[in-house]
């Protein structure tokens, strides 16, 4: 695969995309990562400069690489050789992706065969809409058994406004989304949470999962069962909400979903959605640097020669990392395990089926 990958801190954004860009030439692929404040115009200038490459991009609080972790600047990357690639976007995903479906027909019927295959997704964040983005793309994707990886697009951790890109247009509606074929070997797909089981579990009795809205667990008002299982009262509650999410059982796995507020009624809203009788187990921080060492240890145990990787990690670990100290660094002993690489954090992530929060999942290109 040959690929470059550039980034700039400059004030000026045509400087800064010349200097992100300078080692690209004719580029089937440019992913990109900004804030918000200039992210229009460097999707609109980016396409200027590549008119003929597909370009897609996405709002973050933070873009990573092996040299570490950058806020207000602009990070790109642009894949030259070794790949082939269509993309489209879903728009209206607030209730009517599925209208658009026919995009994601399109670009899987272009792609010659179906091995070695990846949809990568970035979707606009804040509107409650990755489930249905999910639904949609994964009605065509798991017909051919293309697994899907992507990421909710971010901000400075604000909930206030996030965007994404495709083609120089600017979307805060839609999902972006390229279908990926590794001309140079398998696709590997990874997913950590830092946050480990406690001992109580519950059954979410009562929901309304369209507004990821809990009114009971065990037939009782949400929040009370949370104070309770706590040791607190529901005034104090939003406490304990970043650090103590809920994780949500399927099968033998597990996907973390984040807290958002307690609602009057003591009901309970969430960033993903939860199920009526779903079983949820609420989760506490694990040693967060030991987790992170044994995925590095294990990335680098199954993937001998990664050309390349992708990583979403959630806005709220960035954050969390940032609190610590420890974000720059994280970014940079990733690179030690996966190489060249380049990621964003944004307010969820989407591996599969499943949309979920407060996790790092990675796509290792051989």
């Amino acid at each position: 695969m040959k690929y470059a990958i550039g980034r700039s801190a400059s004030k000026d954004s045509h400087m800064a995309l010349r200097e992100a860009t300078s080692q690209l030439h004719n580029p089937k692929l440019i992913l990109f990562f900004s804030g918000v404040e200039d992210f229009e115009e460097y999707a609109k200038k980016l396409k200027e400069l590549f008119p003929t490459s597909i370009t897609m991009g996405a709002t973050t609080f933070a873009s990573f690489s092996k040299e570490g972790a950058f806020k207000d600047s602009c990070m790109v990357l642009g894949i030259e050789e070794g790949i082939e690639c269509e993309a489209d976007v879903l728009e209206e995903v607030d209730c009517y992706p599925l209208k658009y479906v026919k995009r994601v027909e399109r670009c899987v019927s272009k792609i010659n065969n179906e091995n070695n295959l990846l949809c990568l997704e970035m979707t606009t964040a804040l509107i409650s809409s990755e489930e249905l983005v999910l639904s949609t793309l994964n009605s065509v994707l798991a017909k051919k058994n293309i697994p899907l990886f992507g990421g909710s697009s971010g901000d400075r951790g604000r909930a206030e406004k996030t965007m994404i890109s495709l083609n120089g247009k600017i979307y805060q509606n839609a999902c972006a989304f390229v279908i990926i074929k590794n001309l140079t070997g398998k696709i590997k797909l990874y997913r950590e949470n830092i946050y480990r089981p406690t001992r109580h579990q519950f059954i979410a009795t009562k929901v309304d999962a369209r507004k990821r809205l809990v009114y009971e667990y065990n037939n009782q008002p949400a929040a009370l069962v949370m104070a309770k299982a706590l040791g607190t009262e529901v005034s104090n509650l939003h406490k304990y909400l970043d650090s103590y999410p809920l994780g949500r059982v399927i099968g033998n796995e597990m996907y973390i979903t984040a807290n958002e507020a307690v609602q009057p009624g003591n009901a309970m809203t969430y960033h993903a959605r939860i199920y009526k009788n779903s079983k949820m187990v609420l989760l506490e921080p694990d040693n967060y640097k030991e987790v992170l060492k044994r995925t590095r240890e294990q990335v680098k145990t199954e993937n001998k020669k990664p050309s390349l990787a992708l990583m979403v990690n959630c806005l709220a670990r960035s954050m969390l990392f940032e609190q610590d100290g420890y974000l720059n660094q994280f970014a940079i002993d990733m690179g030690e395990a996966l190489g060249n690489y380049i990621g964003f954090a944004g307010y969820g992530e989407q591996l599969g089926e499943q949309h979920f929060n407060q996790t790092m999942i990675l796509a290792v290109f051989e």
